[in-house]
C-alpha cells in the first residue's frame, strides 16, 4: 500500500469523508495525468499506463478500505456502561450474557447502512431546546413543546431555557453538521423520551432511528431506493415494496409517511398487517431548507433527504412481539428469547 495514500486516509474520521477522498484521488493527480497520456499513447505505452492506473486505483481503494474498517470498529465500541471488574457474584460464575433484542436490531441496522457508506452518530440524551425543537423547524407554538408531551429538566442552558430529555434523534442533526462538512451520509440511532401514557404501543421512552443524507443533488427516487434497499435487506425479502402517502413533519418538505408490503404474507393480507397487505413503518421526505440553514448549509448548493422509524416497532415486527413495554421491563425470560 502506498504510504502517500495511507497518510491521506489516516487523517479522516468518517466514512463519508473517506469515500469523498477516494473519489477525489481517483479523478485527480497522477490518475488524471495517466488518463490524458493514454489518449495519445502507443499500444505498448497504453498497456504500461493501464497497469499503472490499475495499481494506483487499487492502492487508493485499499487505503480507503483499511481506514473505513478502523472507523467502523471504533464506532462499534460500547461506551455507555463502565462495568466494575470487582463485581463477580458467585451465582453468576460461568453465565454467558446476551445482547438485548433492541441492541441486536440496532446492530443489524448499523451494519446495513455502514455498507452503504453511512456514519453513525449517537448524540446526547439531554438536549437544549434549540437542538431538540428549534433547529428541527419546530416553532414555539408546536404541541411537542408542551409539558404533557416533553420532559423538561430544572437545569437551564446559557440562554436560560430548560434542558429537555430529547424527544427525537433529529436533535442530533445540527450537532453532527457542526463537526462534519457536506456531503455526508449519517444515521442517528438512540433512545428518546416522551411524556406518554403507557400502553401496548406507547411508553415514556423508546428507541428511534433517523437517516440523513446531504449532497449537492438529491431526489425522491433516490430516497425510495434507499428505503427499499434497507427494508428488503433487513427482512431478507428482495421483493418487498414500499408506498408513500402525504403527511407533515416540520423538518421535511414535502413530508411523507411510508408503508412496507407485509413481509409475513408478501402483501396478501394476514393478522400482522390486519389483512391490508401493508404495514405503516416510517416517515420520510426532503430535508426542509430551514433545517439546512440551521445546519449552516448553503441551500442553493446543498439538498438533503431524511427518513426515520421507531426501532421498537421494527423489533416487534422482526421478532413478532406484541407490546413494546417488554423491551424495557427487565424480564430475563423474555430478553433471552424464552417467552
Amino acid at each position: 500500500m502506498s504510504t502517500v495514500y495511507k497518510t491521506v486516509f489516516e487523517k479522516l474520521n468518517s466514512v463519508s469523508t473517506c469515500l469523498k477522498a477516494r473519489d477525489e484521488l481517483n479523478s485527480g493527480g497522477r490518475i488524471a495525468e495517466i488518463k490524458l497520456l493514454i489518449t495519445a499513447a502507443t499500444p505498448e505505452e497504453k498497456k504500461d499506463l493501464g497497469k499503472e492506473l490499475s495499481l494506483l486505483r487499487k492502492e487508493i481503494q485499499d487505503a480507503c478500505d483499511v481506514r473505513i474498517l478502523e472507523i467502523q470498529q471504533y464506532q462499534e465500541k460500547d461506551d455507555y456502561t463502565v462495568f466494575d471488574p470487582s463485581f463477580h457474584s458467585q451465582s453468576y460464575k460461568g453465565a454467558s450474557g446476551d445482547l438485548h433484542p433492541l441492541s441486536l436490531i440496532i446492530k443489524e441496522i448499523v451494519d446495513i447502512f455502514s455498507r452503504l457508506g453511512f456514519d453513525v452518530f449517537e448524540g446526547k440524551q439531554v438536549e437544549t431546546q434549540w437542538n431538540n425543537f428549534s433547529s428541527a423547524n419546530t416553532p414555539d407554538y408546536h404541541p411537542a413543546r408542551d409539558m404533557q408531551d416533553t420532559f423538561f429538566l430544572q437545569e437551564k442552558d446559557k440562554n436560560e431555557d430548560n434542558y429537555v430529555m430529547r424527544t427525537q434523534v433529529t436533535a442530533n442533526a445540527v450537532s453532527y453538521a457542526t463537526n462534519h462538512k457536506p456531503p455526508f451520509r449519517v444515521i442517528f440511532p438512540g433512545l428518546v423520551f416522551r411524556n406518554e401514557n403507557i400502553d401496548a404501543t406507547h411508553d415514556i421512552n423508546f428507541t428511534q432511528f433517523d437517516m440523513w443524507l446531504v449532497e449537492e443533488k438529491t431526489s425522491i427516487s433516490q430516497l425510495i431506493t434507499l428505503i427499499k434497499h434497507f427494508f428488503q435487506e433487513f427482512f431478507n425479502k428482495p421483493d418487498l415494496n414500499v408506498r408513500l402517502r402525504p403527511s407533515y413533519f416540520p423538518f421535511t418538505q414535502p413530508s411523507m409517511e411510508g408503508d412496507i408490503s407485509c413481509p409475513f404474507c408478501n402483501g396478501n393480507g394476514c393478522r400482522v398487517c390486519k389483512q391490508t397487505g401493508w404495514i405503516e413503518v416510517f416517515g420520510a421526505g426532503p430535508i426542509h431548507n430551514k433545517v439546512l440553514q440551521n445546519m449552516q448549509l448553503d441551500t442553493d448548493k446543498w439538498q438533503g433527504l431524511a427518513f426515520g422509524f421507531g426501532v421498537d416497532r421494527l423489533a416487534q415486527l422482526k421478532f413478532e412481539i406484541s407490546g413494546i413495554s417488554q423491551f424495557y421491563n427487565g424480564h430475563l425470560s423474555f430478553l433471552k428469547g424464552k417467552n
